[in-house]
């Protein structure tokens, strides 16, 4: 049998790239030497329990509306969909200060905050609002139709000009970091450390080295 495509790697990245081209019409192979395919996202069991092998945090994957999450957006593309079963708060996080729970709501997150650090918790909204005003920009801009090459523009400024156009009054925040835009907002040490730590949660890298475009994810959750 000859195929268009042959994909080594059945992990995420592999299985998007077949789902994709199978979609558009290409005849696609894909080969994997573990016994299970999908790479990272899959479980395996021990003495009863069982364990994700990788990511245990997904975000935006059951949503009706459009969602930022890349694997949704090829999820729709596919025609597929997963069941999924949201909870809240997402989880706590135990710090010497005491235990604090991570609910998606901003408001209902802000009041956790406040009841820590009350100047913490308006520092932390000023930092949020700047966060959403990036977000307001690039939400309607689907992660997957970013590309690296000069097309790009052209494939904004035909499909997502609008969105293109507010992107213009954003390019500071575009091409900075969260933790530039945390250096001018917020001064209290435990809200700097929490934000670091949703950076770290979500993304596996601090503020300082989380670009504001990528953190569009967090500001979603809490909007």
């Amino acid at each position: 049998m000859n195929f268009d495509v042959v994909i080594i790697g059945s992990g995420i990245g592999g299985l998007t790239a077949g789902a994709l081209l199978a979609r558009y019409g290409k005849k696609v192979a894909i080969f994997e030497s573990h016994s299970i395919p999908g790479g990272a996202a899959h479980t395996f069991t021990r003495k009863g329990f069982t364990f994700d092998s990788g990511p245990s945090f997904y975000c935006g994957l059951g949503n009706d509306k459009p969602s930022l999450n890349p694997l949704k957006q090829v999820l729709d593309i596919v025609g597929e969909s997963l069941d999924v079963v949201p909870y809240d708060p997402l989880g706590h996080y135990h710090f010497p200060e005491g235990t604090f729970p991570v609910y998606s709501g901003l408001e209902e997150y802000r009041q956790n905050v406040a009841k820590i650090t009350p100047e913490g918790a308006k520092e932390l909204a000023a930092f949020e609002s700047k966060m959403l005003d990036l977000y307001d920009c690039l939400k309607d801009i689907p992660t997957i139709v970013l590309r690296s090459d000069w097309q790009l523009f052209l494939v904004l400024a035909t499909r997502y000009f609008p969105s293109l156009i507010k992107s213009l009054f954003q390019v500071g925040m575009i091409s900075g970091s969260a933790g530039d835009i945390m250096d001018k907002t917020v001064k209290d040490k435990w809200v700097r450390r929490l934000i670091d730590l949703e950076c770290f949660f979500t993304l596996r890298i601090k503020s300082k080295r989380n670009s504001c475009p990528r953190n569009r994810l967090y500001a979603r959750r809490k909007n």
